[in-house]
């Protein structure tokens, strides 16, 4: 079985194999350390690389997840939680990379996977497209990183596998495995009663075509590979079951304050520590 510190040991590994092996690129004339079609593996109970040199913030990834639950790409409240949205904003004042509008919204793509998996757990199409073909027009500034999460029921446990095509695997990597297990989660959560086995919960594959570190973050890296383990402060995040999942999902991100006292994962969002 899976500890939160073997986990963290093998994203220490994944930068690692970056830092040595990566080939120097400078994509917009910022250096980059790239490895094409690297893969890492998540078990989704321990989504948080909380490592001291990182200073990662799960507060701002519980605000980033609600953000993604209302399922809107014209929603500008997460620009006031992180600089950065300000500057990958649509000339139209959208955001493509607002995940949640695949998967909540629209385009159904959450009940596209259930439904998928209720009616065929064999099945090899239980997939959420992400990247289009508009998000890659010359005045999009926010391209969708993610082109697919899809799933499968192998063994008698859920699996999920993410397809990226770019990768920032210290800042972008840390909050979208957090948000892929989130996802994994729900659906887990949904199919559970209508599978006719129990099923259990699975691994993550992460696959990226660039997985990458800007040369901004080459010092941060190089102090959380000298801390190793050591420094890793492990932070898990609740599963949910059937009516919890319905309830994060309708809810939209919006007014979960006086959700069900049952609810772990929803008061663990809500929840800043």
């Amino acid at each position: 079985m899976v500890t939160s510190e073997m986990q963290a040991e093998r994203y220490l590994k994944h930068l690692t194999t970056i830092m040595e092996t990566g080939t120097k690129i400078y994509p917009r004339g910022l250096e980059v350390r790239e490895v094409a079609d690297l893969q890492l593996d998540v078990d989704p109970r321990y989504p948080f690389m909380t490592f001291k040199a990182r200073k990662y913030d799960v507060n701002y990834f519980k605000k980033e997840m609600c953000w993604k639950l209302g399922a809107s790409q014209y929603d500008q409240e997460i620009m006031k939680h992180a600089k950065m949205w300000g500057i990958v904003r649509n000339p139209d004042n959208t955001f493509n990379s607002n995940y949640g509008q695949y998967w909540f919204g629209a385009q159904s793509g959450l009940w596209s996977v259930v439904t998928e998996l209720i009616r065929d757990p064999d099945s090899r199409r239980a997939v959420i497209p992400m990247l289009n073909a508009k998000h890659l027009e010359p005045w999009v500034v926010d391209t969708v990183c993610t082109e697919a999460v899809g799933f499968r029921i192998r063994d008698g446990k859920l699996h999920c596998s993410v397809h990226m095509r770019s990768s920032d695997s210290v800042y972008g990597l840390g909050t979208d495995i957090a948000t892929f297990s989130f996802l994994m989660f729900l659906v887990h959560a949904l199919i559970t009663p209508s599978v006719q086995e129990s099923v259990g919960l699975g691994e993550m594959k992460i696959t990226a075509m660039s997985s990458h570190i800007y040369s901004t973050h080459y010092k941060m890296v190089d102090q959380m590979l000298s801390d190793g383990i050591e420094e890793f402060d492990p932070v898990s995040m609740p599963k949910c079951e059937y009516d919890e999942a319905m309830y994060l999902v309708s809810k939209r991100g919006k007014g979960m304050n006086e959700c069900n006292p049952r609810y772990a994962l929803t008061r663990w969002l809500i929840e800043q520590s």
